[in-house]
């Protein structure tokens, strides 16, 4: 509870400030936690492969775009309503894919990414292919739009506040124990009365849901969708990010987030050269820092300083 007060805190500092610069970064790092967190609670907390995380951020975004565009539903609404269909979608898919172990399953997840990606250029009758998709209406509450980042901010980050309570409580509970020993050991789990198949769909459910409650408010807040920032490069980046944090550590993520996004800025002078530093940072923190940056280099600082043991050679 502490943490989530100090978060708040924070926000609302940061938006004294106003610097629109700073609160632009702060509305991307949001709706960025929200997939995220998704992925740390299918990967870190229990143990399945996905590398295809970027299809349900977008299936979100376009669906609550579509469903705005073409049944004129209410922008809250359809983000909602997107989110629960890419949800059940993401129920069918796991059922699909979780018959598969390892790299087999990892190959599936982003052989589902592509399909999506490939699907939101070709369909240009229905997302605008390559052109995509303008004219996107903003959120509004009480007829006021919310069409600047400072509007739109508490927005975003009351969405994240509520899904981080939410992913917490289920890694405290029963069920998250239940995750923690699929991820150990499948088998074992299934020994002791643990419906293991029916977990994991459940959970990558979830997870579908968070990706596309993000792309949703991604799509209303741009205004505009295009197929490239739901390429694969973007699931490789969420999987970076959930790295960078710890795979199992909620807050973490929001470190890794945050740690990405800002690394992102420094890197948009090399353009598409970027993947390069992208993957040499992932195979750093999964081989040098397991448990996660923060934790890892929080280690290592304290073994620098802990004195040497007497009689120690």
């Amino acid at each position: 509870m502490v943490r989530f007060l100090i978060l708040a805190l924070a926000l609302a500092g940061s938006l004294l400030l106003n610097s629109g610069y700073l609160t632009n970064l702060l509305v991307v790092i949001g709706l960025h936690t929200l997939p995220a967190i998704g992925l740390a609670l299918l990967m870190g907390y229990t143990g399945q492969i996905s590398l295809g995380h970027a299809a349900f951020y977008g299936l979100g975004a376009y669906g609550a775009a579509l469903l705005g565009r073409r049944l004129g539903l209410d922008p809250w609404l359809g983000i909602l309503l997107a989110a629960i269909i890419v949800a059940v979608i993401a129920r069918w898919i796991g059922a699909l894919v979780f018959r598969l172990k390892g790299h087999h399953l990892a190959m599936a997840t982003l052989a589902f990414g592509i399909i999506v990606h490939i699907g939101l250029v070709e369909l240009r009758d229905l997302t605008g292919g390559p052109n995509g998709l303008s004219g996107i209406a903003p959120l509004s509450v009480f007829g006021r739009k919310l069409v600047s980042d400072f509007a739109i901010l508490p927005v975003v980050w009351g969405a994240c506040l509520a899904i981080m309570a939410v992913a917490q409580n289920l890694v405290s509970s029963p069920l998250g124990l239940s995750m923690r020993a699929i991820a150990e050991n499948e088998r074992v789990a299934a020994s002791i009365g643990n419906d293991v198949g029916a977990i994991k769909r459940h959970i990558m459910m979830l997870s579908g849901f968070t990706a596309a409650l993000g792309g949703g408010l991604y799509a209303h807040y741009i205004g505009y969708l295009s197929p490239g920032p739901f390429d694969v490069g973007f699931s490789i980046r969420l999987l970076l990010m959930v790295a960078v944090g710890g795979f199992a550590n909620i807050w973490g993520v929001l470190f890794g987030v945050a740690f990405i996004t800002l690394i992102g800025e420094v890197l948009k002078p090399l353009g598409s050269y970027d993947v390069i530093a992208y993957g040499a940072l992932l195979i750093t923190v999964v081989i040098f820092f397991p448990r996660g940056l923060l934790e890892g280099l929080g280690g290592l600082f304290m073994n620098l300083r802990m004195p040497p043991m007497r009689g120690a050679k």
